[in-house]
């Protein structure tokens, strides 16, 4: 071999090695997973006149299930963790609503869409439930786990007041979506997890004259 070719070889192997090692420190690390996740609905069927089912309208809510931390049992360790911070609301993937039907809570209007959840809480006794744009967020290839780790950069969209309060302790994460039985265009959702409850109601803009009706020998 040349001496020119000896270098030349030389350099390509620098150049491999050089190149391996960028691609060794900027690589993806995947990851795969299986996991329960948490699932709650809100769901309105109408039939035709003959009892076939047409169709309707549904509200559903889709999350981790994260166990209770006991380091958080502590109230000034729960406020240092959750006081003028955000929290991503869930584990691994965003928790999801999913709405073909408008909602309102309050003088809020969440448009039918996908939506990813998120809690704020500005002091200590104000607690909202943040939306988050899938499509604000994608581009980025933000986690859920941005919320917490790099919260300026987590555009919220908008965001609706909660109640806060205390109860039987919850082990794992859990959100509850409710129909009102005395009126079916109203509903509620619920998130629990330790000793913590935050709820809101909410309106449901229905589109059809007849979104839920009885038939015999339908359940």
């Amino acid at each position: 071999m040349s001496r020119n070719a000896l270098v030349f070889s030389v350099a390509l192997v620098g150049i491999a090695c050089a190149a391996l090692g960028q691609v060794r420190q900027g690589a993806w690390t995947p990851a795969v997973e299986s996991l329960d996740r948490g699932y709650s609905s809100i769901s309105y069927w109408t039939y035709r006149d003959d009892g076939v089912e047409i169709g309707g309208g549904r509200i559903s809510v889709e999350h981790g299930r994260p166990s209770w931390p006991p380091e958080l049992e502590r109230e000034e360790a729960f406020d240092g963790a959750t006081v003028g911070k955000l929290w991503r609301l869930g584990n691994n993937k965003w928790s999801t609503l999913d709405a073909n039907l408008a909602l309102r809570f309050g003088d809020q209007r969440v448009e039918p869409g996908i939506y990813y959840l998120l809690i704020q809480r500005p002091g200590p006794s104000e607690w909202r439930l943040g939306f988050v744009s899938p499509g604000a967020v994608m581009p980025q290839l933000l986690d859920a786990w941005a919320v917490q780790a790099q919260p300026r950069d987590v555009p919220v969209l908008f965001s609706v007041p909660v109640r806060h309060s205390t109860g039987a302790k919850k082990e794992e994460l859990d959100i509850t979506l409710a129909l009102d039985p005395a009126d079916l265009s109203k509903g509620s959702v619920t998130i629990e997890w330790g000793p913590h409850r935050l709820s809101s109601g909410f309106a449901i803009e229905t589109v059809s004259p007849t979104f839920y009706r009885e038939v015999t020998g339908k359940k």
